[in-house]
């Protein structure tokens, strides 16, 4: 049931319009005077306000400018009520932030009408912002997992380029068909991704599947080995090739490639990444470990919070969007998973990903 917070002071005001929304199926909620309507719509979260600009101590202008300066209430519509005729008034109303006014003496039909109309607006602009928080998700995530596979190309094709002649036939074959292996894997993965948005799910789609976790891991150590080696840093993974997880493949994917990516970021030249996998009593656990450079416990929070736009330079130089770790928690979520991160400025870091058994029938042996 929709709720409409109803600020004004004239008890026969109330009286009328509490009867109208009752009749029109909305949950009522009353203040009196504007300091009460502005605790009262911080608490309550109400859809929709009709503030009565004429008040003691804060009038309905005031009030309406004090809604829209909070966070936690700027995006309620508000719709001023009113006796006054003033166009002035009426422009100063929509200045403070409301989306509409209804003139007094109160007509039932018309005030339901606004309200429907403007609670369907409020819906459309909720959706909207929905979907544009969704397409960046899905730029973040596509820019992110495209990196890796164009550098081992870019790179291998910077090599033959500059020093062609000076690697023998042997060598340049390998860096060819090490070209040939990125870019194969490139397109399957932007075929993967295509499919994924193309289905209307989105990241709202969860699929899972059987997922044989040595396969999945070591497919995403391949597409990272020459970023580890022009860094010189050693990736080992130690994972039981009769281990599985009921997942989403494509998001489980996405993840390791995200988490990987970052501790090679975050991680000095001659460093070391670790990927263990086990068996536990709750379920499958994968363990990446690294020696990198570290987190607080505030930087930590941003980075699952989502609170920055851009994350920190790796060591390196490399640069990110900050909206890895937050998709990543998501999706691991999606697929009933728990992620814990442990880490020390200057000990590295350890993510530890946990999910349930395999449902019986799905279990392999």
């Amino acid at each position: 049931m929709k709720t409409i917070l109803i600020a004004d002071d004239n008890p026969a005001n109330l009286g009328i319009l509490f009867h109208c929304l009752d009749q029109g199926g909305y949950r009522t909620l009353v203040a009196q005077d504007g300091e009460t309507a502005l605790q009262m719509a911080k608490i309550s979260k109400p859809n929709l306000i009709l503030l009565d600009i004429i008040m003691p101590e804060m009038d309905g202008f005031s009030t309406c400018h004090a809604l829209k300066a909070d966070a936690d209430t700027r995006n309620i519509p508000v719709i001023f009520m009113t006796a006054l005729t003033d166009t002035a008034d009426k422009v100063a109303g929509f200045q403070a932030g409301a989306v509409d006014y209804i003139c007094k003496p109160f007509q039932q039909e018309e005030i339901l009408a606004r309200i429907r109309l403007h609670m369907m607006l409020q819906e459309q602009k909720d959706q909207l912002l929905r979907i544009n928080r969704e397409k960046e998700k899905i730029l973040s995530v596509v820019a992110h997992d495209l990196k890796a596979p164009f550098s081992s190309v870019l790179g291998f094709l910077s090599l033959l380029r500059e020093n062609y002649g000076e690697y023998t036939e042997k060598e340049r074959r390998r860096f060819i068909t090490h070209a040939h292996e990125s870019t194969l894997k490139l397109y399957q993965m932007v075929e993967k991704l295509l499919d994924w948005t193309r289905s209307g799910g989105g990241f709202q789609d969860c699929q899972p599947e059987i997922l044989n976790l040595s396969t999945l891991i070591q497919s995403t150590l391949s597409l990272f080995k020459e970023s580890a080696e022009n860094k010189n840093i050693g990736i080992r993974g130690k994972i039981p090739k009769t281990l599985h997880i009921f997942a989403d493949a494509n998001m489980m994917a996405s993840v390791l490639r995200n988490i990987v990516s970052n501790a090679i970021k975050f991680t000095d030249p001659g460093g070391k990444i670790t990927i263990t996998a086990e068996a536990t009593a709750t379920g499958p656990e994968i363990r990446i470990s690294d020696t990198g450079r570290g987190m607080t416990d505030i930087v930590l929070h941003n980075l699952l919070s989502g609170c920055c736009s851009t994350s920190a330079p790796g060591t390196d130089g490399e640069t990110g969007t900050g909206l890895g770790m937050v998709i990543c928690r998501e999706f691991i979520e999606k697929n009933q998973g728990i992620l814990s991160i442990h880490s020390k400025p200057g000990q590295g870091s350890t993510f530890v990903l946990c999910f349930p058994p395999p449902p019986p029938c799905f279990q392999k042996f």
